[in-house]
């Protein structure tokens, strides 16, 4: 079957997947990460766990945060974007909490971060949203290795049902600890076959080794990745997008969870692993498989 050699750019992933193979209730479960979290729970696939949710000031105002983890928590909008929002506490003692990055919450500037959440401070077009808490991932030591500062993650395309795309996302110090791409986290190229790292890049710019460390960005076994690769379909077809892509963490004592899903994956992926996310879609586009 001939497919196509070129990249696969916005305006022909829209047009030619997300908006065919992403109906729009499973987008919208997709955009809403406490809703994602309940049909992942449904559905018996691991993901942190839900600690508590807020949908109103009431929820705010009664809150008794005196029993939240002393190990720490992470609050969330719903609809954030682009890892707006998102509030990880490191250590917390009854009152008063410490970030990833050093700083100092209150309970007060907590509700503060909070009523700013359901005002859509964060969210999708600025509409009122929801928040919540989750317990707090500790990472895998084999990750701790790589100099992740923050919590690297995995995030796997699927379509149809089959894994066609992979790369790890590694937070640094110029990303703020997050495994965001565009601030400035490695992304590193993944075999999707053997789960070894292939190629990695940093603003789009090649790079060979993973920053402050001597540990080359290539030849990395991601493990249990089978595991991987069959949750992340599984995710898939669970939310019922056609096309998705699905972020795993890794847990020091849970092991593998999923930590969200796009409807609308990024195309910088391909720069990661030098290859075309558009010949890979064709070339299953057309498959009958009907289970992950």
């Amino acid at each position: 079957m001939a497919v196509s050699r070129d990249p696969l750019g916005m305006n022909a992933r829209n047009f030619l997947y997300i908006r065919k193979y992403n109906p729009g209730v499973a987008k919208r479960v997709a955009d809403d990460k406490l809703e994602t979290k309940k049909i992942l729970i449904e559905h018996g696939i691991p993901t942190p766990t839900l600690i508590a949710t807020f949908y109103n000031r009431d929820d705010i105002r009664n809150y008794k945060w005196n029993e939240l983890p002393p190990n720490g928590f992470v609050l969330k909008p719903a609809r954030g974007y682009g890892g707006e929002g998102i509030l990880p506490i490191r250590k917390w003692d009854l009152r008063i909490g410490k970030t990833v990055t050093g700083n100092i919450y209150t309970v007060k500037q907590l509700e503060s971060h909070l009523l700013d959440i359901l005002e859509g401070a964060y969210s999708l077009q600025y509409l009122p949203d929801k928040a919540f808490i989750e317990e707090r991932v500790i990472l895998n030591s084999f990750f701790k290795k790589l100099g992740s500062v923050g919590i690297a993650d995995i995030r796997i395309i699927v379509f149809n049902y089959v894994p066609i795309m992979a790369m790890m996302r590694l937070p640094t110090e110029e990303s703020g600890g997050k495994a965001n791409l565009h601030l400035g986290a490695l992304g590193i190229g993944i075999d999707i076959r053997t789960g070894i790292t292939t190629h990695a890049i940093k603003r789009d710019k090649a790079v060979t080794h993973i920053p402050a460390t001597k540990i080359k960005t290539r030849g990395i076994k991601i493990p249990q990745w089978d595991e991987l690769l069959l949750i992340a379909a599984k995710t898939q077809a669970a939310v019922g997008l056609g096309y998705a892509g699905v972020d795993i963490v890794f847990d020091e004592k849970q092991g593998p969870q999923i930590l969200e899903v796009n409807a609308r994956p990024g195309l910088s992926i391909q720069n990661a692993n030098l290859s075309s996310l558009r010949t890979r879609l064709e070339r299953v586009e057309n498959m009958s498989i009907q289970t992950p």
